[in-house]
C-alpha cells in the first residue's frame, strides 16, 4: 500500500515537472530563476501562521496568489539541513548524495572519523554543475552544499557560511563607580562628563580579537544635573578617536579594515555590540559582544562590494542571551540583521547580473525554532511565562521571514522566484543515549578523551552516528574501514546482534525505544540505502532524538534532556515536510496539495530552459 502511495505521489509530481516543458505549443521562454531556501520552515507551520493573520500581503501571501503553491513539500529523511539541500540541489535522495547528516562517517574512513555534510561533495550532479555544464551562470549566498570548497561546490559569484573566529560574550560590571578607575585620558572635544568618565574594563579571555585589543570603553556623564548620572558609553580607538556611542538598549558596530585576513586582502572585520544595561551609578553594567565576523565571498570585487554596503557577516541569532534571563528583544534583532544582511547581499548580486541561477538562504527561521520551541511542559526549562515569550519572539521572526520573502519576490517581473526549505521543527523533550546503550549491551568499547571524557575506542566492534531523531551504526569491519577489527565473517552475525538487542530496547513505560531498526537494504524504502549510512539505520519513536555521547555512571538514566528545544532530523512525517511556492510569468496560479523536493530541481532546470542534472 505504501508503495502504492509513493507511485501514485510520483506520477503526479512527474505531471507537475513535465507541465513546465509541455504546456503550449512553444516552449516557456528562458528565464533567470532564484531560489530561496528559508531554512526550518514547515509547510504546515507556515499554513497555520498564515491563518492568525502573522503574515503581510507581500510575501508568502503575495506567492500564493500569484503563482503555484503546494500544501507541502515532501522532504527527503532524515530531515536536516544538509541532507535536505543536498536533495534539493541534485534531485535525488541520500541514496545517490551520500550525504545522510550533517555530520557523518564516511564509508571507508576509520571508526571514528567524521565529515561535514555541508562540505561533502554530492554523489551525483546538482543544479549549479548541471547550469554551468549547459552555459548557464550560478550565483549562491550561503546556500547549503555550495560552501566554494571545492571546484564541484564553488560558483562563479558565491558566498559562503561563515563560522565565527572569536564568539560573542556579555561582560557583566557589578561594581558602583567607585569601583572602576578614573579614565586619564582627554575626551572628544564635543563630548563632555559632568562626572569623572569610568573606564570599564570590557574583555574575555575565551573572546579576544581584532579591534577589540586596541579599544576603550568609557562611561561618561551626559546629564548636567550636579548629580553622578552615567547615561552614555564611549568605545575609543588608540588615538582617542569615537569607535562608537551608544545609550541603554541601543546596538554598536566595531569594525575594523585589515590589509590581510585568511588570504584575503582589504578585508571588512566587526562585532555588532549592545549595550544591555548601564544604571546611573555603575553598579549594574552588561555590554554584549557579538562574535566576529567577516564576508568570505568571490570573485574579489564581489566580496568588497559586500563589504562596502551589506557590512560585515553579522552572524546569526545568538542562543546565549537566552541561557538565563531569556533577552528575547536582542535575539529577535539579530535575526532581523542577519536577513537584512541576505536581503542586502541579493540586492548586490541583482545588481552584477552575471548569474541565470540564482541559490539563496535564509535561516532566521530555524535559528530562531532551535532555542525558542518551548511548548511543551516536559521540556527542561518550561514555564508558561517563558513559553509565552518565547513564542511571541517566535512570531516576529515568522514575520521577518515573510518581509523576506517579499524582499526576494521583487524580482518576479524579472524571471521566476521559487520559495522553498528544508524541513519542519518540532517541539523535543527527551533525548535517548544510543552510544551508550551500545556500550551497555557490550557492542561499543570505550576510552578515555579529552578532560577524561569516554570517546569510542579506535578498535571498538562497532560505533554509532547520531542526527536528530535517526541513528546510523557503524561496524568497524576489517578491509572496508581503514583499520577495521571485525573480520567478514563476523560482521553481518554482529549486525543481527546489534539489531536485536535494538528492537528489544523499550522504555520505562514498556514501549519500544525504536520505531524503526533497518538494515542498509531495508532502509532503501527511505533512500537511505548508502555505504555512508552505515549497517544499521535506526529511528527513534516518539517524537524523541538520539545523542551521541556517554553516562558517567553505568546506572544512570539513558533519556536525558533534549537540548536544544527545537530539533528536526526525524524520519517520513508530513508535519516537518517544507514549503513550495514558484512565481513567474507563465506559472500557473493554483494550489496543490504536495511537490517532492527531488523534483525542484528539475522544476527549476525546465525553468531555465536546461536538462536537469545527471547521474541518478
Amino acid at each position: 500500500m505504501i508503495r502504492r502511495l509513493l507511485l501514485v505521489a510520483s506520477l503526479l509530481t512527474s505531471q507537475l515537472v513535465a507541465s513546465h516543458l509541455l504546456s503550449g505549443a512553444e516552449p516557456p521562454p528562458l528565464r533567470r530563476v532564484v531560489v530561496v531556501s528559508f531554512d526550518g520552515v514547515g509547510g504546515r507551520a507556515l499554513w497555520r501562521e498564515a491563518k492568525r493573520g502573522t503574515f503581510g500581503p507581500d510575501g508568502f501571501l503575495r506567492a500564493e496568489r500569484t503563482g503555484t503553491s503546494a500544501e507541502r513539500m515532501e522532504v527527503v529523511t532524515p530531515s536536516l539541513t544538509s541532507v535536505s539541500h543536498a536533495a534539493l540541489s541534485a534531485g535525488a535522495p541520500p541514496s545517490s548524495t551520500g550525504i545522510v547528516a550533517n555530520m557523518f562517517h564516511p564509508a571507508t574512513a576509520a571508526l571514528r572519523d567524521r565529515v561535514s555534510g555541508f562540505d561533502t561533495e554530492s554523489g551525483v550532479e546538482t543544479i549549479w554543475e548541471a547550469a554551468a555544464r549547459q552555459g548557464k551562470r550560478v550565483a549562491s549566498l550561503a546556500w547549503p552544499g555550495a560552501s566554494q570548497a571545492s571546484a564541484r561546490t564553488r560558483t562563479p559569484v558565491g558566498l559562503r557560511w561563515a563560522d565565527p573566529q572569536w564568539r560573542s560574550f556579555t561582560w557583566k560590571g557589578t561594581a558602583a563607580d567607585a569601583g572602576f578607575e578614573d579614565a586619564l585620558l582627554s575626551l572628544p572635544p564635543e563630548q563632555a562628563s559632568f562626572s569623572p568618565p569610568k573606564v570599564l574594563p570590557v574583555h574575555s579571555a575565551t573572546s579576544p580579537g581584532g579591534a577589540l585589543d586596541q579599544l576603550r570603553f568609557v562611561a561618561v556623564d551626559t546629564s548636567d544635573d550636579g548629580r553622578k548620572n552615567y547615561d552614555l558609553l564611549l568605545v575609543l580607538r588608540a588615538d582617542g578617536s569615537v569607535a562608537a556611542r551608544a545609550r541603554p538598549g541601543e546596538w554598536f558596530p566595531l569594525s575594523e579594515h585589515r590589509t590581510e585576513d585568511r588570504g584575503d586582502r582589504d578585508v571588512l572585520v566587526g562585532r555588532w555590540c549592545k549595550l544591555l544595561a548601564l544604571t546611573p551609578d555603575l553598579s549594574g553594567i552588561r555590554v554584549y559582544i557579538g562574535s566576529e565576523g567577516r564576508s568570505f565571498a568571490s570573485p574579489d570585487d564581489f566580496r568588497r562590494t559586500l563589504d562596502r554596503e551589506a557590512g560585515f557577516w553579522p552572524g546569526p541569532p545568538d542562543d546565549a542571551l537566552l541561557s538565563e534571563e531569556p533577552d528575547t528583544r536582542t535575539f529577535v534583532e539579530q535575526a532581523a540583521r542577519f536577513a537584512g544582511f541576505f536581503q542586502r547581499a541579493f540586492s548586490v548580486a541583482d545588481r552584477r547580473g552575471d548569474w541565470d541561477l540564482l541559490l539563496a538562504y535564509v535561516p532566521c527561521v530555524d535559528e530562531a525554532e532551535h532555542a525558542l520551541l518551548l511548548a511543551d511542559p516536559k521540556q527542561a526549562g518550561y514555564t508558561p511565562d517563558r513559553a509565552a515569550l518565547a513564542a511571541a519572539a517566535l512570531r516576529e521572526v515568522w514575520k521577518i521571514a515573510d518581509e523576506t520573502a517579499a524582499a526576494y519576490l521583487s524580482f518576479a517581473g524579472r524571471g521566476d522566484v521559487f520559495l522553498v526549505s528544508d524541513h519542519g521543527m518540532r517541539p523535543v523533550s527527551r533525548s535517548f543515549l544510543l552510544q551508550e546503550l551500545l556500550r551497555r549491551r557490550g557492542f561499543l568499547e570505550t576510552v578515555p578523551g579529552p578532560r577524561e571524557r569516554l570517546v569510542t575506542a579506535p578498535g571498538s566492534r562497532v560505533d554509532a552516528v547520531t542526527a536528530g531523531a535517526v541513528g546510523y551504526v557503524v561496524v568497524n569491519r576489517a578491509g572496508i574501514l581503514r583499520d577495521g577489527t571485525v573480520p567478514a565473517g563476523e560482521a553481518e552475525l554482529l549486525v543481527r546482534d546489534v539489531a536485536a538487542a535494538l528492537r528489544a530496547e523499550k522504555d520505562e513505560t514498556g514501549r519500544p525505544v525504536f520505531s524503526s531498526v533497518l538494515t542498509r537494504n531495508e532502509a532503501r524504502s527511505l533512500g537511505l540505502n548508502h555505504p555512508n549510512a552505515g549497517d544499521l539505520v535506526v529511528l527513534a519513536a516518539g517524537g524523541r532524538t538520539l545523542r551521541h555521547g556517554f553516562t558517567d555512571r553505568p546506572d544512570a538514566p539513558l533519556f536525558v534532556s533534549a537540548e536544544p528545544p527545537g530539533q528536526h532530523g526525524f524520519g517520513p512525517d508530513p508535519e516537518l515536510d517544507g514549503i513550495f511556492f514558484e512565481v513567474g510569468d507563465g506559472v500557473a496560479r493554483k494550489k496543490i496539495s504536495l511537490v517532492r523536493s527531488i523534483d525542484v530541481a528539475g522544476m527549476v532546470a525546465a525553468r531555465l530552459g536546461i536538462s536537469a542534472p545527471s547521474g541518478h
